[in-house]
C-alpha cells in the first residue's frame, strides 16, 4: 500500500512538477486531471497510513469482518478522547489537522483536535480491538456483559479500553512532544555543525516510519527553526526550504540553504537503490531471481524518481532491524558530512507541501540544477558520496544477509531448527533442491505428500506455501542463510 500511494504520487509529480516540466510540458487537460488525480490519492493513502496498518493488523488474523468495524470505532474514540483531554497548547504539527476528527469545546468554541500519534496510536488501537474481540469470544454468561451478544460486547469493551488508552496517550504524549521540541531546538541552535544535522537525520528517517515525520520536518524546512533570510525588498524569509526557493540562483546571497534536503539526493539516487540490490543478493534460486527482478528494479526507480525512502525502511523494519540500524548510521554519517563539507542543494518543494508526501532530493531536481555552474561542484560531490555511501551499504547488507543474520536472530540454534524443518518436509532424502527467494526458502521435493503442514506449523512456521515443486517457507532475512545450509547438507548426500 505504502508502494501504490507513492507510485501514484510519482505519476502526478511527473506530470505537474516544475522541473520536469523544463524537459516537456503536459497541456492536455486529462492528462493534468490525471495528474491531479493521482497525486490527490496517493497523498490520501500516505496521509492514512497509520489507520490502513491498523486496519490491517486487526484483520490479519481474524476470520470475519467484525473487528475491522471495532478497530474504526476504537479508533474514532481513541482521537476524540486524546482531543478532548491532551493539552491544547502544543505546537500545531502535534495535533492531527488533516484526519477530519475534531470537537468543538462548549466553553470556549474553540474546535479541539485529536493528538499527532502516528503508527503508535495505531498499534495501540489495533491490539486493544484484537484483545477485546478475543476476550468476548471467551466470555461466559455470568460475566459483567453476559447478557448482550458477543459482538456487542466486544463493541463495549473496545471503546471504553481505548477511551482509557486515550486518556493516558493525552497525559503521556505531550512529554514526549516537550522532548522532540527541545531537539528541534537544540538542532537550530546552530546548524553549521554536522553532529546536529547527523541527529536530525537519523530523527528525521525514525520519525517519517513512524508516522511522525511532520513534526521534525515542518520546523526546519518552513520556519525560523530552519533559518532566516532578509531579501532585497525587506521581505523576511523563514525556513529552508523557503529560503532555497528564494536564493536557489543567487547562492552566494545565502550560503547554506538546502541544507536539510541535501542528503536525500545520496539516499534516494544511491542508498536506496544499493539496499534493493543487496535484498536482491540474497535470493538465490534462479526462478525467483527473476521473478523479483522487475519489482527490484521499479523499487530503485521509484526511489531514484519520485524520492522517498519510506517504503523500504518499512520493509527493513520488519524484516531486518539490524541492517535498518546499519542504513540509520549510513544516513547519518551522510548528513554530518554534507554539512562539514558545505555541500547545498536544495529541491523543488512548494511552501504549501506537506512534509510528509514531499519528495525530497528526486533525479529530476537534481538534473534541472545543470541548468546553474554554481552548483556544479555540489551535484558532483553529491554523486561522489552517494557512490561511496551506497557502496558501503551495499556490501553491508550482503555481509547481513549471507553470513550475520542467521545468527544474530536465531543464536545457536540455527542448525536444530534447520533440521527439524527439513524433518518435517519428509527428511533430505525427500528434498530434491532448494534455493532462496524474496524472505523466503523455496524447498523443491520429490513428493510433496511426504512433508506434514502441521508439523511445520509447530515450529512457529508464519507463511507456508504450496507450490507445484514443493514447498515454500517464508524464514524472513534469514532465508539465504538457511538454504545455504540445506544445500551443504545435500552435497554431503550426494557424496
Amino acid at each position: 500500500m505504502t508502494y501504490f500511494g507513492f507510485i501514484l504520487i510519482a505519476i502526478g509529480f511527473l506530470i505537474q512538477n516544475e522541473s520536469v516540466n523544463i524537459f516537456y510540458t503536459f497541456t492536455n487537460t486529462y492528462i493534468l486531471m490525471i495528474g491531479e488525480w493521482c497525486l490527490g490519492l496517493g497523498r490520501t493513502i500516505i496521509n492514512n497510513l497509520p489507520l490502513i496498518f491498523m486496519i490491517y493488523l486487526v484483520c490479519k488474523k481474524a476470520n470475519s469482518g467484525v473487528p475491522i468495524a471495532l478497530a474504526l470505532i476504537g479508533y474514532f474514540s481513541f482521537m476524540i478522547t486524546t482531543a478532548i483531554f491532551a493539552p491544547q497548547a502544543l505546537s500545531t504539527y502535534a495535533y492531527a489537522n488533516s484526519s477530519g476528527i475534531n470537537t468543538i469545546s462548549p466553553i470556549s468554541g474553540i474546535s479541539k483536535y485529536p493528538l499527532e500519534t502516528g503508527m503508535i496510536g495505531s498499534f495501540i488501537v489495533a491490539y486493544i480491538t484484537r484483545y477485546s474481540f478475543i476476550r468476548s469470544r471467551h466470555r461466559t454468561a455470568h460475566s459483567v456483559l453476559g447478557f448482550l451478544h458477543k459482538d456487542s460486547a466486544a463493541l463495549i469493551y473496545n471503546v471504553v479500553f481505548c477511551i482509557i488508552a486515550g486518556m493516558g496517550i493525552s497525559y503521556i504524549f505531550p512529554f514526549i512532544y516537550t522532548g522532540l521540541s527541545s531537539l528541534v531546538t537544540y538542532i537550530s541552535k546552530d546548524l553549521s555543525d554536522p553532529y546536529r544535522l547527523a541527529i536530525y537525520g537519523v530523527f528525521d528517517r525514525v520519525l517519517s516510519i513512524l508516522g511522525l515525520g511532520n513534526f521534525i520536518r515542518y520546523p526546519f524546512w518552513f520556519t525560523a527553526m530552519g533559518g532566516s533570510y532578509q531579501s532585497l525588498s525587506g521581505q523576511a524569509i523563514v525556513g529552508d526550504v523557503n529560503i532555497w526557493n528564494l536564493t536557489k540562483d543567487s547562492i552566494t546571497t545565502y550560503r547554506g540553504a538546502g541544507r536539510f534536503i541535501t542528503p536525500y539526493y545520496a539516499i534516494n539516487m544511491f542508498i536506496i537503490p544499493a539496499l534493493y540490490l543487496g535484498i536482491y543478493s540474497s535470493i538465490s534460486g534462479r526462478q525467483e531471481k527473476v521473478k523479483y527482478a522487475m519489482p527490484i528494479a521499479l523499487g530503485i526507480i521509484l526511489s531514484v524518481v519520485a524520492g522517498n525512502p519510506l517504503p523500504l525502511e518499512m520493509i527493513l523494519v520488519f524484516t531486518s532491524p539490524v541492517l535498518l540500524l546499519a542504513y540509520l548510521i549510513v544516513v547519518g554519517a551522510v548528513f554530518a558530512y554534507m554539512s562539514f563539507a558545505e555541500i547545498y542543494l536544495g529541491s523543488n518543494i512548494a511552501a504549501n507541501a506537506s512534509p510528509i508526501t514531499a519528495l525530497p532530493g528526486n533525479f529530476p531536481d537534481f538534473i534541472i540544477n545543470l541548468r546553474s555552474v554554481i552548483h556544479y561542484d555540489s551535484l558532483l560531490k553529491i554523486v561522489l558520496i552517494g557512490l561511496i555511501a551506497g557502496a558501503v551499504i551495499y556490501l553491508f547488507a550482503r555481509l547481513y544477509y549471507r553470513t550475520l543474520t542467521f545468527n544474530l536472530i536465531n543464536s545457536n540454534r540455527d542448525a536444530m531448527i534447520v533440521d527439524q524443518t527439513v524433518e518435517a518436509l519428509g527428511g533430505y532424502d525427500n528434498v530434491e533442491s532448494v534455493g532462496s527467494g524474496f524472505f523466503r526458502v523455496n524447498f523443491n521435493l520429490f513428493n510433496n505428500e511426504n512433508a506434514s503442514i502441521e508439523k511445520l506449523q509447530a515450529l512457529g512456521v508464519n507463511t507456508i506455501t504450496e507450490t507445484k515443486t514443493g514447498i515454500a517457507i517464508e524464514f524472513g532475512s534469514s532465508s539465504y542463510i538457511i538454504s545455504k545450509m540445506v544445500r551443504n547438507v545435500l552435497k554431503e548426500f550426494d557424496r
